[in-house]
């Protein structure tokens, strides 16, 4: 695979400047404003964006390094690796990262898996690893600096800009956003989790929004309140196409850093150490979108007017024309706007989704926990999930309600456990069991029903196993399924209601 790399080092004399530093002039890029608590963009030296080309077709050619301070010499050997019969990916990474971390190695290597693109990586690293105001000015510059080049590649090497597909994540999203602003008529933007903080609530002019490309699709995967160590990503919508896996927060299997961490100091100022230490709910955009490129495995997304109505399983189903796809083949459908859907919490990221109801019996105390559930079906059992968000008070005749993914192919689904976690210290006034009623499972992807009505008692971390016959669900309680024949609904009935239909196995195993 080839390297070339192209430093976008255009003057090296300073700009003019006002004695305060609210604007700061470079004769090849225009002037760039200070705003709010952002500052200008540091010294292009400081920043020093890189620029790097990979090619299919070169793949034991050294890396080029170029002088500094001939950009017109440097671009023309840069241009001369770049076809223009091909179609164009540009990568561009966020805060604290660089051009050469793991997930960006690992997005190129897919990306010319996938096809013979030029894949042009920018590394800005000088400008991103800095206190987070510096780095949101340095945004502008690298945006301005990329745009440069992607001119030059169009007025002398034939760049068709619809043919340009943009992937930027966090800072480089909102950079991918500039370079949009800036060069008219880019094909295509993938936003991984743009950067929220110091971007939500400014003009068009100063953040990505749906107008810097022909297409803007954006993954949010880190959009809780900011407090320094999580909630780096946009909540707000902001493409032709926003997806928000796992409701767009806090994603499975992350547990982000306490608030006292190296991201607390690098808002203050404090740079070292931190690098590589973001929110993990952030970088999952990035994990998520490489995954797509290749896998034949579809992260399939539901219209839904919210992330609590999808976790309450009012929303899924796919229209006439399909599903859209988060990821690489977003751009395939004709559908606008929020869309919804799970994922696992570990690699492969693509899933399964079930909704699951969980009825408490009218005749449950209260309780306060948390309950986990594993799917065992005939192809093989789920990871046990993580089904309540979090602690919280189950009371008599509650019904709770959410959509879980697993990365298993389970097949149908033969049994169910569940396991009921108290917290320590025990909350007072409540009892130490939970009694439930009935379990329902519904699969999207399987055209069987399967539902359950008992009354048994989970106590304290010991695990139930409900196994059941395999009966139609329109056979025995009269539940219906609630999306139609697509759907599969796995019904768990007590023997005692229903003799003749279900057989039950409620076996306690201790953990």
């Amino acid at each position: 695979m080839l390297t070339f790399v192209l430093v976008c080092l255009v003057v090296s004399a300073a700009g003019q400047k006002d004695q305060r530093r609210n604007t700061e002039c470079l004769p090849e890029f225009g002037c760039f404003n200070s705003h709010g608590l952002v500052p200008v963009p540091q010294d292009p030296s400081q920043v020093n964006t890189h620029m790097k080309i990979f090619t299919r077709a070169h793949a034991h050619n050294p890396t080029v390094n170029f002088d500094l301070d001939h950009y017109s010499s440097q671009v023309g050997h840069f241009a001369s690796l770049f076809d223009s019969s091909k179609d164009t990916k540009v990568v561009i990474h966020g805060y604290l990262n660089s051009g050469s971390d793991a997930w960006v190695v690992q997005m190129t290597d897919e990306l010319l898996k996938k096809g013979d693109f030029n894949v042009i990586v920018v590394d800005w690293q000088g400008g991103s690893k800095q206190a987070y105001g510096h780095a949101v000015g340095n945004t502008y510059l690298v945006g301005a600096e990329v745009a440069k080049t992607l001119t030059y590649l169009h007025d002398n090497r034939s760049l068709d800009y619809s043919r340009v597909h943009i992937i930027g994540h966090s800072l480089g999203a909102q950079i991918a956003g500039h370079i949009g602003y800036r060069v008219k008529g880019i094909g295509r933007i993938s936003a991984l989790d743009p950067a929220e903080p110091d971007f939500r609530g400014q003009p068009t002019d100063q953040r990505l929004d749906q107008s810097d490309a022909t297409f803007v699709d954006v993954i949010h995967t880190d959009g809780s309140v900011f407090i320094g160590v999580s909630g780096y990503g946009l909540k707000d919508p902001v493409g032709h196409v926003d997806f928000y896996p796992n409701g767009g927060q806090h994603q499975p299997g992350c547990a982000e850093l306490p608030l006292v961490s190296a991201i607390g100091s690098i808002l203050h100022g404090s740079v070292g150490g931190a690098a590589g230490t973001i929110s993990c709910s952030h970088s999952r955009a990035t994990q998520l979108f490489i995954e797509s490129i290749n896998s034949p495995c579809k992260f399939y997304a539901h219209t839904c007017s919210s992330s609590s109505q999808f976790d309450n399983g009012a929303c899924m189903g796919c229209p006439s024309d399909g599903c859209p796809v988060m990821g690489y083949e977003a751009d395939q459908t004709s559908h606008r706007g929020s869309f919804y859907l799970s994922t696992a919490g570990s690699t492969p990221y693509c899933a399964h989704e079930y909704y699951v109801e969980i009825h408490v019996s009218h005749f449950s105390g209260v309780s306060y926990g948390e309950l986990f559930v594993t799917l065992v079906g005939d192809h093989g059992r789920s990871e046990e999930i993580k089904f309540s968000p979090r602690n919280e008070y189950f009371r008599s005749g509650m019904v709770e309600k959410h959509v879980i993914a697993t990365n298993t192919d389970i097949g149908q689904v033969t049994s169910l456990r569940v396991r009921y976690d108290e917290p320590k210290p025990h909350i007072h006034h409540t009892t130490h069991t939970i009694k439930l009623h009935s379990i329902v499972v519904e699969s999207t992807e399987n055209s069987n029903q399967n539902v359950a009505e008992l009354d048994w008692v989970d106590r304290r971390r010991r695990v139930v196993q409900l196994v059941r016959t395999p009966v139609s669900c329109s056979e025995s309680s009269g539940f219906e399924p609630r999306f139609g024949s697509a759907f599969s609904r796995s019904c768990f009935m007590n023997n005692n209601l229903i003799e003749d239909k279900w057989i039950f196995v409620l076996t306690f195993y201790t953990l």
